[in-house]
């Protein structure tokens, strides 16, 4: 009797268990970058877009994965134009336009996303599935996601997402009478470093 109770307990304890809580931000290894590849002319060249600043918070159940929980928001004004491309002047010219015409920063200063379902694809791979907002315009996205969990602990996650900049009203330049465009995608791309957040125990808690 007392080991069916034992395994009862320890069973009801798994149920009850909380997810793992995590903080986002910048960190030594993370990256959080935009990509939007060139056409016509300059076909085969990406502009890059990092964003220095950026928080967040993740809910991770290893057991059920669509417990887990996630939300990010990135300054947009944090972005620097990583380029090699092109000359300092042309840089500085390309991430001008990016605040002012393509992200509106004074009037939208933040990107957010905000997952609604997580999905287990692999051991280590998910679906991400929820909604970013981005000018202010909210439209659903889905994120492939990996992680590195060693240690029983989340240690990475990496992943990437496709976005097609015309849902969000996003109209990149052309230049040279149309000869030099750019694709209506971006991918979003991230290695960020999980913190985990200790939570503290209500008062008088044993």
């Amino acid at each position: 009797m007392r080991i069916r109770i034992s395994l009862f307990v320890l069973a009801a304890g798994a149920l009850c268990a909380q997810p793992a809580h995590y903080e986002l931000r910048p960190a030594h290894g993370s990256r959080f970058a935009l990509t939007v590849e060139k056409t016509g002319l300059l076909s085969g060249r990406k502009h890059v877009f990092e964003f220095q600043r950026f928080s967040g918070e993740v809910l991770f159940d290893r057991a059920a994965p669509n417990r887990s929980q996630v939300e990010l928001t990135i300054d947009a004004a944090s972005a620097i134009c990583k380029d090699s491309w092109v000359s300092d002047k042309d840089r500085g010219n390309i991430l001008a336009f990016m605040f002012r015409d393509m992200l509106d920063v004074e009037r939208h200063p933040r990107l957010t996303f905000r997952s609604s379902n997580v999905v287990m694809k692999g051991d280590r791979s998910f679906e991400v599935a929820g909604n970013l907002v981005v000018r202010g315009i909210d439209k659903p996205a889905k994120v492939t996601v990996m992680i590195d969990d060693g240690q029983g602990t989340l240690q990475s996650v990496s992943g990437q997402a496709v976005v097609r900049l015309k849902e969000y009203g996003l109209k990149p330049p052309k230049a040279a009478l149309g000869a030099i465009g750019t694709k209506d995608e971006m991918t979003v791309e991230f290695q960020l470093v999980p913190l985990p957040v200790q939570e503290s125990n209500p008062a008088g808690a044993q």
